[in-house]
């Protein structure tokens, strides 16, 4: 119905059944109890958003919402096949059936690529904003906020081309009848905000009327480390110290923190500021504190946010 909305997102990779969905993050290892191994992927938390980034070169973002994102190594280049396209650099065919025959329309495109036969193909495409007539005038308006001229993100323009963008948001905000009146709506317009960011354009486009971020969730009382951040920081170390959400985290928006120089580092796992001693470490799925055992791992433990063992050094990142 031209809304993306990511609802239970299942990722399978070396023996692992990884499940995003209700925000959380759940893992299903049928190998988890025969050998210690290091995790084959990492998982931040970058602003607003989770990052899994796995070993073969592939990470995945979530905004633990709608919004789901896939970025590859150049190593993967026109090596992948799928509704995400054959990363060739060439959009015009991207619409390569599971036949590996050119498409002549989104609709023949994503039937080809159903995952079971049980699924009833589509016949037409009807767009939310023609299902629901009545949400077009609330999304014209609120989407405007790409597009306008004098608006937050006119010095954007000449940067990145907002009328894809519009669009995007029209057919997100239209969809009210599924979350989407506030969550693709604010998907939407947080799409282009990223993008404008990337091209060197910060915007500080949220109110607290309009798709409000509240950090304060994360300070104890009587505290203020946790800021709200339009785009991104370098300033964060983590107890993972991981080169990738580094990067990420320049062009991402959210909450993030101000750790004093008594707890210097982010651990990932609680959201709290803590010294590098305290670091818990994150292994299969389940949290481990520091100097604790790791189950079904041997002589291993957790030390300053890495497992640790001792007849052959492992670290796991997160």
């Amino acid at each position: 119905n031209g809304v993306t909305c990511s609802r239970n997102i299942k990722i399978i990779f070396e023996g692992k059944e990884i499940i995003l969905e209700d925000g959380k993050v759940k893992v299903s290892d049928e190998n988890s109890n025969s050998s210690c191994t290091v995790d084959s992927y990492s998982l931040h938390t970058i602003g607003l958003y989770l990052s899994l980034t796995f070993s073969n070169g592939i990470t995945v973002i979530w905004d633990k919402h709608t919004r789901f994102s896939v970025t590859l190594d150049q190593r993967w280049k026109d090596k992948v096949c799928g509704l995400c396209g054959n990363f060739n650099d060439n959009t015009e065919d991207d619409l390569k059936t599971k036949f590996n025959s050119l498409a002549s329309n989104s609709i023949e495109f994503g039937n080809s690529w159903k995952s079971t036969d049980s699924c009833a193909s589509s016949v037409n495409q009807t767009f939310p904003c023609e299902e629901n007539p009545f949400c077009s005038p609330w999304a014209t308006k609120k989407c405007s906020i790409i597009t306008n001229p004098n608006g937050e993100f006119q010095q954007c323009h000449s940067k990145v081309d907002p009328n894809p963008y519009y669009d995007a948001c029209l057919q997100e905000a239209c969809a009210c009848d599924k979350e989407g009146k506030y969550l693709g709506f604010c998907t939407a317009v947080a799409v282009y905000a990223e993008a404008c960011n990337k091209a060197g354009v910060c915007i500080r486009w949220r109110t607290p009327e309009r798709c409000p971020v509240y950090c304060d969730y994360y300070n104890d009382d009587n505290e203020c480390s946790w800021h709200y951040k339009p785009c991104g920081t370098l300033t964060a170390k983590t107890c993972s110290n991981h080169t990738i959400k580094k990067k990420l985290s320049a062009v991402i928006e959210g909450c993030y923190p101000k750790c004093p120089e008594t707890a210097p580092y982010l651990d990932e796992n609680t959201m709290e500021c803590v010294s590098l001693h305290q670091c818990t470490c994150l292994y299969n799925g389940q949290i481990y504190h520091a100097n604790e055992n790791i189950i079904g791992c041997g002589n291993c433990e957790c030390t300053d946010g890495r497992v640790i063992c001792e007849s052959t050094t492992a670290t796991s990142p997160t």
